[in-house]
């Protein structure tokens, strides 16, 4: 259960931003209802979301899976769900899902190893 209300409707602000998040998604999820509870901070958030996600610097795909791994380290059930459909969605496979992780692994427990062990970054 939320700890806010999610809202379904609002000031005629916030039913335009939830007419082009339907629009853009198809539905207004919980987060962006539950944000709604503060319209100025919606807005900066799907203004942040335009131009991340909007930007060419890398593609969509890329983005999708930095989204999921990030999801992922911070255990966000309801990003991790979103995100995993939208990489399939995207064409990944379950492999490269599972691949994805797997970098995630390997790389956590080598900075962990690292870490403990005092090793710094000196000439390779």
């Amino acid at each position: 259960m939320s700890n806010v209300e999610l809202l379904t409707d609002g000031s005629p602000e916030v039913q335009e931003m939830f007419a082009q998040i339907k629009e853009k998604f198809g539905e207004v999820a919980p987060p962006f209802r539950a944000m709604a509870n503060h319209p100025e901070y919606l807005k900066m958030v799907l203004n942040k979301m335009n131009v991340v996600m909007g930007s060419d610097a890398l593609d969509l795909k890329t983005k999708l899976a930095i989204a999921f791994t990030v999801s992922t380290l911070n255990n966000c059930e309801f990003c991790i769900t979103m995100y995993a459909k939208q990489l399939h969605e995207a064409g990944f496979t379950d492999q490269q899902l599972v691949e994805i992780l797997a970098v995630v692994d390997l790389v956590g427990a080598m900075n962990h190893f690292n870490n403990g062990m005092l090793i710094r970054p000196g000439k390779v």
